[in-house]
């Protein structure tokens, strides 16, 4: 059984396990039978146990004689234990009648007591696991109205229910639900604990992953960077701990558009991971790729930020006739122009590829995947017999097939999109939110060729205009793609699809 101090925790989230309701020392006692635990709660009341669609239905109609109060409190550790047990080792159906059970017990002993919300966090996370979203938010949406009933609309003790029903919602695809769920969550993390508190994280990242998908990218923007602020604040400028939070930060960035911004944050990776004290091949490899990434982001996108407009009220959306905008509101050069591929990220890769091949012990993987970029960047500046010694050397490295346990596709068992200038017509209003804004698609089909190029385009689905499919067939005839690979050979790829979407304003 568990210690009071993580039962004090309450924090009973999708990801997390659980704590019991009121701890105490387990005792054997006779498993209550599943009719028992009915007649505990009342069949058919709101308080019942959830039914899943799959099961037969249960039987409410067998009479039994409640428990006495101490041995209900037994049988609940008993089923407590069990539940926990499966659920640590991924079980999750197996875990379900037991967290049934002790919702079941402790709704029994008190229908309104903190320990039945704790029960039914820990019931709506094992749903969650199992993909069961409607029981999850019903037992979620039951354990937030208990704790706010009992404690208030302020208390630490909303956390749990709050981020599990905010992570429910999420993995529904319902993400204007979400947000609020999570931003409420995070104030009330960060009243009680502290505004730089490093337990918030946990409602951080899903948030910024629903705000993204919301279409607003500035309170996004806002708490990624509050999340890399909290990491240098907790480790200190130079601390090799904030490498994982200055990756993130550089991720996002480049994720964003501002290739200048995520070049700084790799440079500091890179001078955080090579100072000889901090030593850290894998964070050095990363940051030389990263830096050399942001530079092919810039050939892909054209021209870099050439205004900034971050004072400028309603910038998200902001469009004129002086060029396109980013997520962020600054204007960008117009599509179309020069695009110059730099050779500096060339020149970072190779430094890249030496200094994976000194690691000690050998790593090749990561002289794979070094390999694997160089190849890539010679695809994009159109030299395909540049790119084929990389990429065979790449494949000589990595096992046949990706290894089933790790979960990962070969990395040269599949065309790659390297290069796409979507056309300009599918880039306007891609900034503002899915509500606002009406979508037509279209799907075409085609050839990646063995030296990456695309061929033989034809457009088999979708609703966009003649016009647009025109546009985009023209421009997906430009793109490239690092080929498949077969036996050690670049192979053509027929039937390899692509979708495109074109936005306009509601009216």
């Amino acid at each position: 059984m568990i210690s009071e101090q993580a039962a004090a925790l309450d924090r009973a989230a999708p990801g997390a396990a659980p704590p019991c309701p009121t701890p105490r020392r387990a005792h054997r006692a006779p498993r209550a039978s599943r009719a028992l635990a009915l007649a505990l709660l009342g069949a058919g009341t709101a308080g019942g146990v959830l039914a899943r669609a799959d099961e037969p239905p249960r039987r409410a109609e067998v009479a039994a004689e409640p428990l006495e109060p101490a041995a209900a409190r037994r049988e609940r550790d008993v089923a407590y234990a069990a539940f926990r047990a499966d659920f640590d080792a991924g079980r999750y159906s197996d875990a379900l009648p037991h967290a049934e059970r002790v919702v079941a017990l402790s709704e029994a002993l008190d229908a309104a007591g903190a320990d039945l919300a704790r029960a039914l966090n820990n019931l709506g996370a094992t749903q969650y696991r199992l993909g069961d979203f409607i029981a999850a938010e019903a037992a979620y949406g039951r354990a937030l109205q208990l704790v706010e009933e009992q404690q208030g609309a302020s208390s630490r003790r909303l956390l749990a229910p709050l981020q599990g029903l905010g992570l429910t919602y999420q993995a529904a695809g319902r993400h204007d639900a979400a947000a609020p769920l999570l931003e409420r969550a995070l104030a009330i993390s960060r009243h009680a604990d502290g505004l730089f508190n490093p337990q918030q994280r946990e409602l951080l990242r899903p948030l910024v992953d629903s705000l993204v998908a919301l279409g607003r990218w500035q309170d996004a923007d806002r708490e990624q960077l509050y999340d890399f602020r909290m990491s240098e604040r907790q480790y200190g400028a130079s601390d090799p701990r904030l490498l994982p939070a200055l990756e993130r930060l550089a991720d996002w960035y480049s994720a964003t558009g501002r290739n200048t911004q995520a070049r700084a944050a790799w440079q500091r990776v890179l001078a955080i991971s090579t100072d000889r004290r901090n030593s850290n091949l894998a964070a050095a490899l990363a940051a030389l790729r990263g830096i050399a990434e942001t530079f092919r982001l810039d050939y892909q996108n054209g021209a870099e930020i050439v205004e900034e407009n971050t004072q400028r009220a309603g910038q998200i959306g902001f469009h004129s006739d002086m060029g396109e905008r980013d997520p962020f509101g600054r204007r960008v050069a117009p599509a179309g122009g020069e695009y110059r591929l730099e050779s500096q990220g060339k020149d970072l890769l190779e430094a890249a590829l030496k200094l994976a091949e000194r690691a000690q012990p050998p790593a090749p993987r990561a002289v794979a995947a070094v390999l694997i970029d160089l190849g890539d960047w010679h695809l994009i500046a159109e030299r395909p017999d540049r790119a084929r010694p990389y990429l065979e050397r790449a494949w000589s490295l990595l096992p046949d097939r990706a290894s089933p346990a790790e979960g990962i596709a070969h990395p040269l068992g599949y065309p790659v999109q390297l290069l796409y200038r979507a056309p300009p017509a599918a880039r306007r209003f891609r900034d503002q939110p899915i509500a606002l804004v009406t979508e037509a698609a279209v799907i075409a089909e085609f050839t990646v060729t063995a030296d990456g190029r695309v061929r033989d385009v034809q457009i088999v689905e979708g609703d966009a205009s003649e016009s647009q499919a025109a546009a985009f067939r023209t421009a997906l005839g430009k793109a490239i793609y690092r080929p498949r690979f077969v036996d050690g050979q670049p192979v053509a790829t027929e039937k390899v699809r692509l979708r495109e979407t074109f936005r306009q304003m509601k009216r």
